[in-house]
């Protein structure tokens, strides 16, 4: 059976769907896809890049990704610490430090003072509903101000 040109496409549309699945609500509002389940936080703008943070337990997660829809991109940093100011519940005075260390992905071939990745603990952490926290990073070969806002999500855009 001879298929034509529209057949083709719809098949063709059809089979994406199938093998790739469909889009989530999130991406078809062309919001930006939080690979490691985070929170995604701009870093200045969404275009510059992002910070994606997720809590697990006493732990702190950040992954340093792309600008724009690169989320699935790792951007490395020089830095081998980063310390945050935390403010807690809405608070306006900084309560907590909070220092995340490098946590190099060796797959990737990353190193302490070349990496993506961070993490750092705290108890309060178990209990954190919400908290912004706020450091400054070299990232992209200048100094950025970081604003982590947890859990919604940082988009001064």
């Amino acid at each position: 059976m001879r298929m034509n040109h529209l057949g083709k496409l719809m098949l063709t549309a059809t089979l994406a769907v199938i093998v790739g699945g469909s889009l989530t609500a999130a991406e078809k509002e062309g919001e930006h896809k939080a690979w490691h389940h985070g929170s995604l936080n701009a870093i200045c703008t969404c275009e510059n890049g992002h910070a994606e943070v997720r809590i697990d337990g006493d732990t702190l997660k950040l992954w340093l990704v792309g600008g724009g829809s690169d989320t699935n991109k790792a951007v490395r940093i020089p830095d081998k610490k980063i310390v945050l100011e935390i403010t807690l519940n809405g608070s306006k005075t900084p309560v907590e430090k909070l220092t995340l260390t490098a946590k190099p992905n060796e797959l990737a071939e990353e190193n302490i003072g070349d990496c993506s990745q961070f993490e750092g603990k705290a108890d309060w952490l178990r209990r954190a509903k919400l908290f912004v926290g706020t450091a400054t990073i070299h990232f992209k070969g200048k100094s950025q101000t970081l604003r982590i806002e947890y859990p919604n999500g940082y988009d001064p855009d």
